[in-house]
């Protein structure tokens, strides 16, 4: 597909390509076979990782801190499988709505319009940036904390010694590399392949999620471009009727975008929420057990989980919120024209687009469940109330 060469569609869309392209979900790509082997192979690496968590879990499940790290690691790759699928197989709502911001970029005239859609697209770079960067810096504290903790300090009658102890990787894997016999020779590449699983999670994950932000907020600036149009339907150079109608159209077609883009998002949400419900229960009690041992470096790492749980969280309820807010306000614009300087007939039809802004756009999760920002804090009351039950374990 032939992308823009406007400079504001490459401001907004260059960081999503390239957290998009690597994992072969970029919607505005040729669909090729090298294409489907991006994809392929970053499955396929999400998959080992799994399977390598869940043998370890089997093989020692003694070990709280390393099980809490692979329920983490195992709930973030289901997502990160199932997002690069259906955003691969199920497509369409996508590809629809990237294809549509070529064409409103390459038609966007006038600075005032200009400063609406760069405005949006840099809320969509923050919203990116925030759960992108939290991701990373929690895969890269994966890789560190075991390198740090490679050569544990002990005391020993008043005598500092150095306690030399198994190599840790990123990922929980040493029962399973000492199953397999692997040379310790290999163990460098392992961990560099290992840290690259993570890297892979977090974009499959949180780098998808980018995606989606990114053209919700695209098309939030849409609306906001319609609502202007609306306060300036009266207008002495055009005919009014053509107006009314081409804007009328302009928003039935918005919210059939937005319904193609909910299709594609609604089956993954349903279980990103209750993931995340329950990552944020298992890293809050993680992070308190790091407190209670005063083990700065799992603090760190904890609190960076969580807190990038919480911002993805906040991302998906705040877009939902905006994005309602948005085509709500279409509405008042409409009221808000000079409709009693039009024609009897096109003022009547306003009506119209009242009684359709009257029901909410809502983004949904398995199209029953509201995504905003009530169930933002419902999640997060949830998740501190069952938080509060796992304290009492260690308390």
């Amino acid at each position: 597909m032939n992308t823009s060469s406007n400079k504001d569609f490459t401001y907004a869309m260059l960081p999503l390509k390239v957290l998009a392209w690597p994992v072969g979900t970029w919607p505005l790509q040729k669909y090729t076979v090298f294409s489907i082997l991006r994809t392929i192979v970053a499955v396929c690496l999400l998959l080992l990782m799994m399977i390598i968590v869940q043998t370890e879990m089997y093989l020692d499940h003694s070990d709280a801190e390393k099980n809490l790290d692979a329920l983490v690691l195992v709930s973030c790759g289901i997502l990160a499988v199932w997002k690069i699928t259906l955003f691969r197989i199920f497509s369409d709502g996508l590809v629809v709505n990237f294809s549509s911001a070529v064409k409103d970029y390459n038609e966007l005239n006038g600075d005032e319009k200009r400063a609406i859609v760069r405005w949006h697209a840099y809320m969509g770079r923050v919203a990116c940036a925030s759960v992108i960067g939290f991701s990373y810096i929690g895969s890269t504290l994966f890789m560190t904390v075991p390198m740090l903790s490679e050569n544990e300090p002990v005391k020993t009658e008043d005598i500092n010694t150095t306690q030399d102890g198994k190599l840790d990787f990123p990922i929980p894997s040493e029962q399973t590399l000492e199953i397999l016999q692997i040379s310790e020779s290999l163990y460098p590449a392992i961990f560099f392949m290992e840290y690259t699983m993570l890297l892979f999670t977090s974009t499959g994950n949180l780098g998808s999620d980018s995606l989606f932000y990114g053209i919700i907020f695209h098309l939030c600036g849409q609306a906001e471009l319609l609502k202007l149009d609306f306060t300036k339907l009266v207008n002495e150079s055009e005919n009014t009727v053509d107006r009314f109608n081409v804007l009328t159209t302009r928003h039935r077609y918005l919210l059939q975008l937005f319904e193609k883009l909910n299709d594609t998002i609604s089956n993954i949400l349903i279980i990103q929420l209750f993931t995340s419900c329950v990552l944020i229960c298992t890293s809050g009690f993680q992070f308190i057990r790091a407190l209670n041992v005063q083990n700065i470096v799992l603090t760190i790492k904890t609190l960076i989980v969580a807190t990038t749980l919480l911002t993805q969280l906040f991302a998906y309820s705040y877009v939902g919120e905006y994005l309602k807010n948005q085509m709500e306000g279409i509405g008042y614009s409409a009221y808000s024209s000079r409709w009693y300087d039009i024609p009897s007939n096109i003022s009547r039809d306003i009506v119209f687009v009242l009684m359709r802004v009257q029901v909410p756009v809502h983004l949904r999760a398995g199209k029953y469940l509201v995504v905003n920002m009530e169930t933002y804090m419902n999640i997060v009351r949830t998740s501190i109330s069952y938080l509060s039950i796992l304290r009492v374990m260690i308390t």
